[in-house]
C-alpha cells in the first residue's frame, strides 16, 4: 500500500531539486569555495584604442580593429590624381571638387566616416554618390614624383580614380570649412 506524500513533504522535495542541480557550478554558497574570483575591469582604459588595440577577452587574445591614428587625427585633407586630373580639398562637412573644366571647384556637403584603415567622406554630386577614401599608405604622384603620406580614391558618378593625399594647409582648411555646401537634392520619384 502506497502512502501519499503530504503537501509539506512534496513542497520540500520540489525545493531541494533545483538546489541539488547547482552542485559544483560555482554559484555563491554552493559547490567548491576554493576557486579564486576573477577580478573585473575597473575604470577607463589606460591607453587610447588608437595606441593599443582593444582586446576581446576571448581565451586567445585577438586585436579588434580600431581607427588608424594618422588619418583619424587629421581634420582636413588635400587629395589629387592624374589622368584624368582631379583635386579635392576637404574640411569639416565640405569638400571642394576641382577638375580641369571646373578649376574654381564645386562645393559638396559630405559626412566623415572613420574606419580601421583611414577615413572616408561621403556626399552626393548630381544625384550620384561622391566619395573620397583616404588611407595612411605612402603614395608617389605618377607625374611629378612627389611623395605623399596618404593614398586617396575618389569615386564620382560610379567611376573610381586613385591619387595621393596629405593634410591640408591651415589656409586651405579654413577656406574650405568657411564654404557652405548646398544640401543634396532630394531623389527623384520614379514612375
Amino acid at each position: 500500500m502506497k502512502m501519499p506524500l503530504s503537501p509539506r513533504l512534496a513542497l520540500l522535495a520540489l525545493l531541494t531539486l533545483p538546489l541539488a542541480a547547482c552542485e559544483g557550478t560555482g554559484l555563491p554558497g554552493f559547490g567548491a569555495q576554493d576557486d579564486p574570483q576573477a577580478e573585473g575591469h575597473r575604470g577607463p582604459p589606460s591607453v587610447s584604442p588608437l595606441e593599443a588595440p582593444i582586446e576581446t577577452g576571448a581565451a586567445e587574445a585577438r586585436a579588434v580593429a580600431t581607427a588608424e591614428a594618422q588619418t583619424h587625427n587629421t581634420a582636413a585633407f588635400s587629395a589629387r590624381g592624374n589622368e584624368p586630373f582631379w583635386a579635392v580639398d576637404v574640411a569639416g562637412n565640405t569638400a571642394i571638387y576641382k577638375t580641369p573644366s571646373n578649376q574654381r571647384g564645386q562645393a559638396i556637403r559630405v559626412n566623415r566616416l572613420t574606419f580601421a584603415e583611414g577615413v572616408e567622406y561621403i556626399g552626393v554630386l548630381g544625384g550620384r554618390p561622391f566619395t573620397v577614401n583616404i588611407r595612411a599608405a605612402e603614395c608617389r604622384d605618377s607625374m611629378s614624383g612627389d611623395r605623399f603620406p596618404m593614398t586617396a580614391t575618389l569615386t564620382v558618378s560610379g567611376r573610381s580614380e586613385r591619387g595621393c593625399a596629405g593634410p591640408a594647409t591651415a589656409e586651405v582648411a579654413q577656406a574650405v570649412a568657411a564654404t557652405r555646401a548646398p544640401a543634396p537634392a532630394a531623389p527623384r520619384a520614379t514612375a
